[in-house]
């Protein structure tokens, strides 16, 4: 894909309804809206947020920081409809022991149920393995969080591992069963039926 190593400034995706841009400063209002929501950040090692200032600050020293350490800085997810920004979806970290990447992703609950994010994964996969050349994408979601376990299995992610998990979190705890899974990349091209199913 043409610019794909410029990860500061990644190439738009159309993706229907929604597409995905590269996080921008000026998405912290629609990032506050779904980020100070407890059923969003129900599972998340980060939020509810409570100030606005959370926001700015998550994207200023999570996101844009992220091609510092070789990483993309993310995606947004955009409806088109109102072109608002509704989620983000980014490989968040490298596997230093392996050419892996690790991805994360979280959607305005106003949009859930819609296949949205398992439309954006399909195609963050794709970008994983065919323009960043990672050879394992790993992702992870705890026990409990079935609407993320739903999205991982559609996209083809195969379990591998689960372990304890306990995190202090600024406005509580997160703990339970962390449930982890990879795909590789000889396992997905060998998926003949993924092919333009995004």
């Amino acid at each position: 894909m043409e610019n794909m190593k410029n990860y500061l400034n990644m190439p738009e995706i159309d993706l229907g309804d929604v597409m995905l841009r590269t996080i921008k400063k000026s998405d912290f209002k629609d990032m506050y809206e779904y980020g100070s929501d407890p059923e969003v950040t129900k599972w998340l090692s980060w939020g509810p947020m409570h100030r606005i200032f959370e926001a700015k600050k998550s994207i200023k020293e999570v996101f844009l920081p992220r091609i510092k350490r070789g990483l993309p800085v993310g995606y947004a997810i955009v409806y088109q409809a109102n072109q608002k920004m509704i989620g983000t979806i980014d490989f968040h970290a490298k596997l230093v022991t392996r050419n892996a990447a690790e991805i994360g992703y979280c959607l305005n609950r106003n949009y859930w149920g819609r296949g949205i994010m398992t439309k954006a994964l399909k195609k963050m996969i794709e970008i994983g393995f065919d323009d960043l050349g990672y050879d394992v994408i790993v992702i992870k979601h705890l026990h409990d969080n079935i609407a993320s376990k739903r999205v991982i299995e559609k996209c083809g992610f195969k379990f591998v591992s689960q372990m304890p998990y306990a995190y202090q979190k600024a406005h509580g705890k997160l703990e339970g069963m962390l449930m982890c899974y990879e795909l590789n990349k000889e396992a997905y091209h060998g998926d003949s039926s993924r092919k333009g199913n995004i």
